[in-house]
């Protein structure tokens, strides 16, 4: 498996992909289809698909629909419904494996716990959990947000007698029938576990530390017509997609603070809290005093419903501690439970969080990014050569697809190696200039959005900077990445090694 440097040789560079979910997928096909053949994709499970993998819980889905969360190249005629769920997903991500013929470039059940440059040989190697090492020309992180599980801080007071676990690591054997659960978290993943726990729990607490906006998903399944047409009549699928993805586009001003498409979504929230919850009292725990859109917007049309069901309490305090029997809260409150399932999220700002990436002088990238994480377009930094990310800092967009995103971004890595086997160029920074220049950008941009009012989220950094979200439209990052651009690069290693470091602005996020 390991690959030695080549591009010094003349030949076609090699190139660690690290991830195989639908970033790093994308790229191994771009790699392919540029005739790139010396590529390695490590994944730490034992298929790809990423967190389509890692995730099982019951009811899990995208929020995306389905004809545009999949790749614009592989489109698929047969999707079942609107908004499909995890297994058809993952399936569709591994038949994409398959058909684009990566099986012989993939490393699984293979984590990758370091990368370090080496700047004699202008190479990185990739160590592994069990100490293997991997040298490549290139390396590209597609480890994406979602892989390192948030835990809450559950104070042990004694022995607990019941079962604890996270959403992202379900474990199947877990029978939730008669049982009584408590479900710590309102966000995307409780609401479409929740429902699925109440259709057999016996008794059901939703712990919530804040409420969130939840708006309807009419989903529903295609017909057979439907998909006829789509796998039948010429650019069904491609028209179909597009429309979805111009709607998207459409709504990009809901980032926007005080803006009229803010307003709407808000009064089409308020509509549905109203219609769905009789009970004022009730309604109002369920009503968030947060903006609409600085955290992320939860689509679900079971979850308000489920929380109505008279076996479901809504408890407006976090859980502080366990004991045999039961969860605490923090005003107090105890509650006796058999089960409790953390819908807490992943460390989202904490990128590479579980890999030490050591670049240029020994430089940390963790050190690099102690006041926030940040890229020049998400995908390098200065002191880092020959490495690049995909979903990487800022680069989560608001109002659309990530896979079009993803899809951007492995475009541009293959575009700059591509540059660099013309070249014969074995080494390539971003400028120092050029990483200060766009995040002065960011910054500007990020002003007046609504990430930026006073909100605890994922999306921030612990010095309260925005460092998940791209504040523009997917069509703006698209423009942006749409051709590499030498200038904004060094293609020769610096003679004296100078420190590198990029002020990150609190102020954007602050």
């Amino acid at each position: 498996m390991t690959s030695v440097s080549s591009t010094n040789l003349g030949k076609s560079p090699s190139v660690g992909i690290i991830g195989a979910g639908p970033g790093g997928l994308a790229l191994g096909i771009f790699l392919r289809k540029a005739g790139f053949r010396d590529f390695t994709i490590f994944d730490r499970e034992d298929g790809v698909g990423g967190t389509w993998r890692i995730n099982t819980y019951p009811g899990l889905a995208c929020d995306v629909k389905s004809h545009l969360y999949s790749f614009s190249f592989d489109m698929n005629a047969n999707w079942s419904r609107l908004w499909s769920g995890q297994a058809e997903i993952l399936a569709y991500f591994e038949r994409s494996a398959r058909r684009y013929r990566l099986d012989p470039h993939l490393a699984l059940r293979t984590e990758i716990v370091s990368a370090a440059w080496d700047a004699e040989s202008r190479t990185w190697t990739l160590t592994t959990s069990t100490g293997a090492a991997h040298t490549f020309d290139f390396v590209v992180s597609a480890v994406g947000l979602f892989t390192q599980p948030t835990m809450p801080t559950l104070i042990e007071e004694e022995p607990f007698g019941g079962t604890v676990v996270h959403t992202a690591r379900w474990d199947h054997s877990l029978d939730l029938t008669d049982r009584t659960v408590a479900v710590l978290g309102t966000g995307s993943t409780a609401a479409q576990l929740v429902p699925e726990v109440v259709k057999v729990a016996r008794k059901v607490y939703s712990i919530q530390r804040s409420p969130t906006w939840v708006f309807p998903k009419p989903d529903r399944a295609y017909t057979d017509r439907e998909k006829w047409v789509f796998a039948h009549v010429p650019l069904a699928k491609k028209i179909h997609r597009t429309r979805m993805w111009l709607r998207s586009e459409s709504n990009i001003s809901v980032i926007e603070h005080g803006s009229d498409k803010t307003h709407e979504f808000r009064a089409l929230a308020e509509r549905m809290l109203e219609s769905t919850v009789a009970d004022p009292e009730l309604r109002k725990k369920l009503t968030p005093e947060t903006p609409l859109g600085c955290k992320r917007l939860v689509f679900s049309s079971d979850f308000l419903p489920a929380l109505t069901q008279p076996h479901v309490d809504v408890v407006s305090s976090p859980g502080r501690a366990l004991r045999a029997q039961s969860l605490i809260t923090e005003d107090g409150r105890e509650l006796d439970v058999d089960v409790v399932v953390c819908a807490t999220g992943y460390a989202a700002a904490d990128y590479l969080g579980q890999i030490e990436v050591t670049g240029e002088r020994g430089a940390s990238l963790h050190e690099t990014w102690r006041d926030g994480a940040y890229a020049y377009l998400g995908m390098t930094v200065p002191g880092f050569p020959n490495f690049f990310m995909l979903y990487g800092p800022n680069t989560n967009v608001g109002s659309n697809s990530v896979i079009f995103m993803l899809e951007a971004q492995a475009h541009y890595v293959v575009r700059a190696l591509k540059y660099l086997r013309r070249r014969k160029k074995s080494y390539v920074a971003v400028r120092a200039q050029t990483m200060a220049d766009f995040i002065d950008k960011i910054d500007e941009w990020m002003d007046g959005t609504v990430w930026t009012t006073r909100c605890s989220s994922y999306f921030r950094a612990a010095n309260g900077r925005v460092v998940t979200q791209w504040p523009r439209s997917a069509r703006d990052f698209w423009t942006m990445v749409r051709r590499f651009r030498p200038a904004e690069y060094t293609f020769d290693p610096p003679a004296s090694q100078p420190e590198i470091h990029v002020e990150a602005h609190s102020a954007a996020g602050a």
